[in-house]
């Protein structure tokens, strides 16, 4: 799949997650990101969202906690965080302001095919999403080493080579990461239940919600409260939350093959032109073109 390379050909357009990052695009299924940045309450860019590869943080600085569905982690430095496909996440200042250090890897499985598909494990055993940590402190170190060292090669240089000499160091650094010898991070919560009860119906029933007073009154809520819930921990709306899942979704079923006229109401979009317009706003493609490129 080479759904990167268009993110990458688009980077200039706001609606996309990856133009606030520094990009290379080492094959069509890996991308590697870093930023070192200042932020505050205002300019942190906070946004839930979802989208159809896996994102590996390995970080280094900053007082953040991530969201990921219903768990909450609170990484230290050296410490990875795996977010599979299409589970909803974002990042939260823990203060006013922060210096927020990472290194980010956008891929796919099979970007290790050429040299050896067990690269890719620990991807596929994450489920849910995982915080961990390597064994020892020596080794979180060697991992933000190798780290450094991709990062400074392709700053230096933008050719292919450079390209060569980085995916050597990633082949090194998810070597590392796929030995036995790392431990899961005890430093993560739980989000509250009554959030959590609230975003399970929502992912149970967004192809037939169309109002948040049908949320309110499923829960007994004011339709004010639900609203001010939801937005306190995924700050987002519950009608832009239910938009994105509904997206995302389609997405998958588009990708696995389904007509696009039945992924518009599987989804539950009242017709395939606002499903059509809908698509376009959030990906820059049509349905269509887009099941062309996942063909690819």
């Amino acid at each position: 799949m080479k759904l990167l390379s268009h993110y990458l050909q688009n980077k200039n357009d706001p609606r996309h997650e990856i133009t606030n990052w520094e990009n290379d695009l080492i094959n069509d299924s890996l991308c590697y990101s870093y930023r070192s940045t200042v932020y505050d309450t205002n300019t942190f860019p906070s946004s839930l969202h979802s989208h159809d590869y896996y994102e590996l943080v390995i970080f280094v600085e900053g007082e953040i906690n991530y969201v990921c569905e219903s768990s909450v982690y609170s990484p230290k430095r050296g410490d990875v965080i795996i977010i599979p496909p299409g589970k909803f996440h974002m990042s939260k200042l823990k203060g006013e302001r922060t210096h927020y250090k990472r290194h980010v890897f956008y891929l796919y499985p099979n970007a290790f095919d050429a040299v050896g598909k067990s690269l890719a494990d620990i991807l596929v055993r994450t489920g849910e999403g995982v915080h961990f940590s390597l064994s020892s402190r020596e080794k979180e170190e060697e991992l933000l080493m190798l780290t450094e060292k991709l990062s400074a090669t392709l700053k230096e240089r933008g050719d292919g080579l450079a390209r060569a000499l980085a995916f050597g160091y990633i082949i090194e650094i998810f070597c590392l990461l796929n030995r036995k010898d790392i431990r899961h991070s005890g430093d993560s919560e739980r989000l509250p239940e009554n959030i959590l009860a609230l975003q399970q119906y929502l992912d149970a029933h967004y192809t037939e919600i169309n109002s948040v007073s049908e949320v309110a009154e499923h829960f007994f809520y004011s339709r004010e409260y639900v609203s001010r819930l939801f937005k306190k921990y995924y700050d987002t709306t519950i009608l832009d939350y239910i938009h994105k899942l509904r997206i995302s979704k389609s997405r998958a079923l588009i990708a696995e093959g389904m007509p696009i006229i039945d992924v518009c109401y599987a989804v539950g979009f009242s017709s395939l032109s606002t499903f059509i317009r809908a698509f376009r706003t959030a990906t820059d493609m049509t349905p269509s073109e887009y099941r062309r490129m996942v063909r690819e």
